[in-house]
């Protein structure tokens, strides 16, 4: 019993990963404002779409430097 539980836990959490991989892909990158309101922690915390918030965090660390 074990071990399908396993292969469904598995198979459940490949399905979400393959659905989040879907939308990231399927979308087009919003811009945000680089400015110190929209580089703090919190604000890039924010930012829902994981390719954007990584944008951003690299647009910030650039801004820094």
């Amino acid at each position: 019993m074990p071990r399908k539980l396993n292969w469904l836990l598995m198979g459940c959490a490949a399905a979400a990963l393959a659905v989040t991989a879907y939308q990231q892909l399927g979308g087009k990158p919003q811009p945000h404002v680089v400015n110190d309101a929209g580089c703090t922690p919190e604000a890039i915390k924010r930012i829902n779409n994981i390719t954007e918030r990584a944008i951003q965090s690299s647009r910030c660390a650039q801004r820094r430097q």
